[in-house]
């Protein structure tokens, strides 16, 4: 019966091995193609820039809404009105949103008292707030990111500069723990792997996403999907947007933020399952097959692992036939292939690259957090969400 495994094993492992070289290929290739802000043209800004109208909604965020106001309020690029909408918190959100708004005429808050019946509760406060808006650029940011100072100049120069109806920015984090360095990039892969830069920023694709940590759209092309009104039962709202901009014949943009853009870290693994449980059921419209075929791909890598481990405990009981060799030798070339450009990639996100080593628990959680969203989706259940149940 064991040799039977051991010759499966190897079969498999050759397999995933040629796939692993391919996807490889794949992504030297993406991560050469991808652009930063900085490397598109930037005019310099006119004599009298556009108003920027940046909408931060809040609820039970008193401990980073500050933060996050006054890294908006020193950016260099002042022409701005900053919206905070604090939606039915129940701590000092309130209190701190007041304080700013009394210390700087561009700050006026929105207060919600009552959830309409229909909305998701983030997207009736960006809608609340947007509807207070005067500018022809919106900006919408969480309450617990932070912009460099920088950000918004370079922002608005793009829209100046660039056929660009829509920019997302993707998050650095503040603070890298282990939950960041060692979980969180492999759910973040495995969803991008889904909607690849190079095809989301294709206008002739329909690949999209985005991140509500940034997003700088024109009001034109917001009034011209809908306004958030169309998202208001979207729980991956952010996404909703962007394949709607898309769809709708307006040009997007995503690029990484790196230091431009930064978000918290999480509170603890859980947390991270959950956000990522919660990403993949709404982000991949709650379609089975796009779920089930990301399930797969953590559940074979992790597989592999498994059989890298099989063969090692072979080797060592003195088990030295060619097929235990042969899946010593295949499972351990694939497991470097995984091993190796993941810790390539979270030192790039100024990570620690000892953490590729970590790869077979990341994969492991990744595809638990997989096979969760899609029992969640094929079972009717939904997902719990601050709260509420989506389905």
């Amino acid at each position: 019966m064991l040799i039977w495994i051991v010759w499966t094993g190897v079969v498999f492992s050759l397999l995933v091995l040629a796939a692993l070289i391919h996807l490889n290929f794949m992504l030297i290739r993406t991560l050469r193609n991808e652009k930063r802000l900085e490397d598109f043209a930037a005019p310099a800004l006119p004599d009298l820039p556009p108003l920027v109208s940046i909408v931060v909604p809040a609820k039970d965020e008193a401990a980073t809404v500050e933060g996050t106001v006054r890294s908006i309020l020193e950016s260099e690029y002042d022409r701005m009105e900053l919206i905070l909408v604090n939606d039915r918190s129940r701590d000092d959100t309130a209190v701190t949103m007041e304080s700013l708004a009394r210390d700087d005429p561009r700050v006026s808050v929105v207060t919600v008292h009552e959830l309409p019946e229909g909305w998701t509760g983030k997207t009736h406060a960006l809608y609340r707030g947007a509807r207070q808006a005067s500018g022809d650029l919106l900006l919408f940011t969480d309450a617990d990111t932070v912009l460099h100072r920088e950000t918004i100049a370079k922002a608005v120069r793009f829209f100046s500069g660039n056929d660009a109806d829509m920019l997302s920015l993707l998050p650095q984090f503040t603070e890298r723990r282990f939950s960041e360095n060692a979980v969180y990039p492999h759910l973040a892969l495995g969803f991008s792997s889904m909607y690849p830069l190079t095809q989301v920023n294709d206008p002739r694709d329909k690949a999209a996403l985005a991140s509500g940590c940034f997003i700088m759209i024109r009001r034109q092309a917001y009034e011209g999907v809908g306004t958030w009104e169309r998202f208001r039962e979207e729980i991956t709202e952010d996404v909703a947007l962007a394949k709607a901009v898309k769809a709708s014949g307006f040009r997007l943009s995503v690029m990484r933020g790196g230091d431009l853009v930064r978000t918290k870290p999480f509170d603890g693994l859980a947390d991270v399952c959950l956000f990522w449980k919660r990403t993949f059921y709404g982000g991949l419209e709650r379609s089975i097959p796009k779920i089930l075929r990301l399930t797969a791909n953590y559940v074979v890598l992790t597989i592999l692992f498994g059989f890298l481990g099989l063969s090692t405990v072979l080797m060592i009981s003195g088990d030295t036939d060619g097929a235990s060799i042969a899946l010593f030798v295949l499972s351990t070339l694939g497991t470097a292939g995984v091993v190796v450009p993941y810790g390539y990639i979270v030192r790039q996100e100024q990570g620690g690259w000892w953490y590729g080593l970590t790869a077979p628990l990341g994969m492991a959680i990744s595809a638990w957090v997989a096979w969760s969203a899609l029992l969640a989706v094929v079972s009717g259940r939904g997902i719990h969400w601050r709260g509420s149940v989506y389905k």
